[in-house]
């Protein structure tokens, strides 16, 4: 695991680096693609690890979506400190302006809950969160159009998220309504 971890940690010194070589097209996306690249391959031998019996600490669960947050904040503050476009950053990380605050409330409430897991929706909107930075990268011209396919996607799969978490908590409030058979102290025949 704790290569898998490693992995998933240096997303951060790549998002600082982006801060300094920002506005150099090959640059920022070579540092975005090494990103990418590590985001993907931190599952994958999380898996492995996993397979082989191999210990560490299993914190992969919150520790990368964490971590992407602060990736891609990082980044967002990059484009902001080159070219001031709020609209564009928002846009881009619509899914976490809506998402973050409703999950940190959730966990507050410390209610019982299954494990808060990426689904394939969160990770079409993450694709398209990467490609929007990449074309920004690039191709600042493009930005608003890439940023608003971004929020379109990050927004469908927050609505996804909620929803999904309002169905398992009706679903456990249903098993726990009622009761499953006689009460004890009736006599059974």
């Amino acid at each position: 695991m704790w290569l898998a971890h490693a992995l998933t940690l240096s997303r951060i010194p790549l998002g600082l680096a982006l801060w300094r070589v920002w506005g150099d097209p090959a640059w920022s996306l070579a540092l975005l693609a090494l990103g990418a690249a590590t985001d993907a391959a931190d599952g994958a031998v999380a898996r492995w690890a996993r397979r082989k019996g191999l210990g560490g600490p299993d914190i992969g669960g919150w520790l990368d979506p964490a971590v992407d947050k602060l990736f891609v904040a990082m980044v967002l503050v990059a484009i902001w400190s080159q070219s001031h476009q709020l609209a564009v950053i928002a846009l881009i990380g619509a899914r976490e302006l809506v998402l973050v605050p409703l999950v940190a409330v959730y966990l507050a409430l410390r209610v019982p809950h299954a494990p808060l897991r990426a689904d394939a929706f969160g990770k079409v909107a993450t694709v398209a969160q990467l490609i929007a930075l990449c074309v920004i990268a690039v191709a600042p011209a493009h930005a608003m159009p890439a940023a608003i396919v971004t929020a379109v996607l990050g927004l469908a799969a927050a609505g996804h998220y909620v929803i999904s978490a309002a169905r398992e908590r009706a679903r456990t409030a249903g098993n726990c309504a009622a009761p499953a058979g006689p009460p004890r102290d009736t006599p059974r025949a």
